[in-house]
Formats: structure tokens, sequence, C-alpha cells
């Protein structure tokens, strides 16, 4: 029986109805070991993606996508992206695998190899708009924000109303010369901050509303990371001091500490967390079960927390979760941080956020409530498990749960802790 049945039951299975609506066990083989002798398993899986490679005719694309994601979901999505990449250098008109493949890639932090995949997609004028998203995403993460605005544009002219498109061809469009302000805010805080009180050692990492730096404060000797928004709009303002004053309010072990806001520079100074981000440490490789197990467990804590304070963060995914040393997460990124139950006041608090982990609600610009946090922790956990060494039957459909389209079908932060620290999971 999986983690989330157990927990379920152990709870008095309060929601039992809606846990009844599940698949039957033969239609849904995997979710269960005791009914996994009949259907495919994971190594039949894989066999069937690797017989691919050498197929005598161009595969199925939408097949070789669906095994590929099969693989991801049962924690071999290292091993399936290895074998999507031996299809693809044979057979590379396969553009639904191509694209997916290419996703799964960017969710590891592989943007470069996955922008490659994306060129032949790209280029061709009736490309899907997905894969142009992504496409335009990358372009902004990697600093070229031509290509990535022309890319949005492609979109619009297509479809108006594309998830966050609209939002950020403005935002691109709205800073003259976007290289100037990125290069803009390497030279602000390396001139005014350096002759104050902070000094700049590297940069760290940048983004689409700034960039972060390793900088030390001068005054007390202590280390720091200093973030610095591109813009100095009033809507860049407004983030500005959200992403400031929301940590200041929760202090918590598992939410990143705020030092210093200068609004006139449009920098805020923050706790340095050695470990770097869950991003990064699933892009290396395979993590053992123990470390994500632990992230889970943390990241739960603080999001409790945060929500207790009377919060929505809003932004929840592997970038914004950090590793302290003893593996314990630590929340950052409070930018779009919102009161439970407010509701985003202008055209670009719809759809903020980062497409693959927000939720249907809060594409749709709905008042903030704590079940979109809970979907963004569903898809984060999936990843996250996906760059694991061994599976997790019980964390899987947890993360399953967790990543329903319907807000009410989601566990509570509260049945989730219980689930995670009362129940055992099943071998």
């Amino acid at each position: 029986m999986s983690l989330w049945k157990r927990f379920k039951d152990w709870a008095g299975g309060e929601d039992g109805g809606r846990e009844s609506k599940a698949p039957p066990a033969a239609e849904n083989p995997p979710k269960s070991p005791a009914a996994a002798v009949t259907p495919v398993t994971p190594a039949t899986v894989e066999q069937r993606l690797a017989a691919l490679v050498d197929a005598p005719e161009p595969p199925d694309g939408a097949l070789a996508a669906e095994l590929l994601e099969t693989l991801q979901e049962r924690g071999q999505g290292a091993r399936g992206l290895e074998l999507a990449r031996k299809i693809l250098a044979r057979w590379s008109d396969l553009g639904l695998f191509a694209l997916r493949t290419a996703e799964l890639m960017a969710e590891r932090g592989d943007d470069r190899g996955a922008r490659q995949l994306l060129a032949p997609l790209v280029a061709d004028g009736g490309a899907p708009l997905a894969a142009l998203m992504l496409a335009a995403e990358i372009d902004e993460r990697q600093g070229d924000p031509r290509s990535a605005l022309a890319l949005y544009e492609r979109i619009l002219a297509h479809d108006l109303d594309f998830p966050r498109a609209r939002v950020r061809a403005e935002r691109l469009r709205s800073a003259k010369g976007r290289e100037a302000n990125l290069a803009g805010a390497t030279i602000a805080t390396q001139g005014a901050l350096t002759r104050g009180r902070y000094r700049v050692e590297r940069e760290l990492g940048r983004g689409g509303a700034g960039t972060v730096f390793a900088a030390q404060d001068l005054a007390i000797e202590r280390r720091v990371a200093l973030k610095v928004y591109h813009r100095r709009g009033r809507v860049e303002r407004e983030r500005l001091l959200v992403e400031a004053r929301t940590p200041a309010q929760i202090e918590h072990p598992g939410v990143v500490r705020i030092f210093d806001l200068d609004e006139r520079l449009g920098a805020i100074a923050m706790e340095w967390v050695q470990g770097g981000s869950v991003r990064r440490e699933i892009g290396r490789g395979q993590v053992p079960l123990a470390r994500v197990r632990r992230w889970m467990d943390t990241a739960l804590e603080a999001l409790a927390f945060v929500h207790a304070r009377g919060f929505v963060h809003r932004d929840v995914k592997p970038s914004n979760f950090l590793v302290r040393p003893d593996d314990r997460i630590v929340l950052t990124d409070f930018g779009l941080a919102m009161a439970i139950g407010d509701t985003p006041r202008t055209a670009t608090g719809l759809g903020e956020g980062t497409l693959r982990y927000m939720p249907p609600e809060q594409r749709a610009g709905a008042p903030a409530e704590p079940s979109a946090d809970v979907f963004a922790l569903g898809v984060t956990l999936r990843e996250m498990l996906a760059a694991a060494d061994a599976s997790d039957a019980g964390l899987a459909e947890l993360a399953a749960a967790c990543a329903q389209p319907a807000p009410e079908a989601r566990p509570s932060l509260v049945e989730l802790r219980a689930a995670v620290t009362s129940v055992p999971s099943a071998d």
C-alpha cells in the first residue's frame, strides 16, 4: 500500500471518497507493487525505449515521449534522457519527443542541451508554441533578451493569451536595451555599493527579475547574497519590497533571512546559503534518496510556517530551495508572495510565476491560497525523485496527489507532513 493511502487510512479516511476515484489496479498497475506482476515493469519500459535507438524506421514520437515520461516518474530520468539523446541523434524529426526531452533537460538544469534540441523546432515556421516558450525562457536565462523577445512575439502572433508570453514580451520591450540593464546591475553593484557597505565578489546567477552576487558586508565582515533588480520601475519596486519584507515577518530557519534593503539601488542583502540550490544539486546527477526525503521534510516544515503566518509563496520550485550544509531546505525569493486570500491587482500579477510549477488557478489570477504552493511542491518533488538514486512509491504517490489540477483534490500541508513523518513508506 502506498504512503499516501496508508496515511489516509491512518487518518480515518476523511477523504476516502476522493481516493476511491483512482483507476483500478488493472488499469494503473505501477501504483501498487503487488500488482506489478502482469503490467510493464520499469526494466521493460527501459528496454522498449532502448529498442527505439536502433529501430529500422522512425519511431512513434508520442510513444517515445510516453516511455520517457514513465521512466521519469519511476525515478529513472537520467537513463531515460541518455536513451532519448541517442534516439534523437538518429531520428531528428521527432518533434513531440524532442520537445518533451528538452523540457526534462531544462528541468535538470541543462539549458544548453535543451536549447540545442529545440533549435530545429524553433526554426520551423509551424513550431509548437510550447517549444517557442521554452526556448524563449532559456534564452532569457542565458542572457539573450533579443532572441527571447523575438520568440515571445512569434507566440503572441498566434495566441495573444498564451500564459506569461505577453507579460514577458512587454517586460523586454519596455527595457530599452536589456543587455545594458543586465550589465548595469553589475556596474551599479560594483560601483555605488562597493563604495558603501558591500564589496561584490562574484556573480552567482541571474534570472528574469535580477542578478544575485556573492558579496562581503564590510561593516560586520559577513558574507551575504546580494540581489540587484534589473529595472527600477513601479512593478519592480513593489516586488523588491515584497521580497524583502515578507521573510522579515516570518523568521524561521527554513526561510532566508533579509539583512538590508536599498530601494534606491533596487538591491537586497540576504543570508548566504553555502549549499546552493536544489536545482543545482539535482542537475549534477543522481542524488541519494535519503537527501530527497530530508529536503521534502524540511521544505514542508518551512512552507507550513509560511502559511501559518498568512502568506503564500507562489513561486515554489527547485531553484528557490536553497540547501544548508545539514541538508535543510531554505525558502528564498519571496518576490511573488501574497497574503492568503489576496488577488493579483494588475495585469502583470496574472500568471506571474514559473509556468511549469503554476497550478491552473494561479495562471487564471485567482486569490492566493496555500493549495497553490502544494501544487508547485508536488511538481518539485517529482523532479527531485527523478534525480534520486532509488525509487520511492510512497513519495511518488504524494507528488501525484499534490499536483492534482483541482485545488480541493490536493492534500493540505498538514496532511502531507503527517503522511511523511507518521506513516512508514512502502518498500
